[in-house]
């Protein structure tokens, strides 16, 4: 009996300790996408656009993006950004036609 209990913590030790280092579904190591601002195109005040060749060997889960709360110096045309997100359930502008509603968590300039 007591190996039998010994056994079950063990098992439920190692399950525990693989889900941690299990990988996440975030896109990159540190679930951060670069992508490139655009401002008043296709029906959009504001999109950020995402694609393979600024992020390399990641699978991208969308290539236009609705950015909720990107400040407005940001706002400029061609800017390369390096960003976290989660995904809302906010209403894009009428006509936008982006991929996912995105709310920024972390966003930087790259130069």
């Amino acid at each position: 009996m007591k190996t039998l209990a010994l056994t079950i913590v063990i098992l439920l030790g190692l399950s525990c300790k693989a889900h941690k280092n299990a990988k996440s579904n975030t896109p990159s190591n540190d679930g951060s996408l670069i992508g490139i601002v655009h401002v008043n195109e296709n029906n959009c005040p504001v999109y950020l656009s995402i694609d393979q060749t600024n992020n390399p060997g990641v699978v991208l889960p969308f290539q236009k993006a609705y950015p909720l709360n990107l400040k407005d110096g940001m706002k400029k045309k061609g800017l390369k950004v390096r960003f976290t997100y989660t995904s809302s359930k906010a209403m894009q502008p009428e006509g936008c036609g982006a991929d996912i509603v995105i709310q920024l968590e972390t966003i930087t300039v790259i130069p």
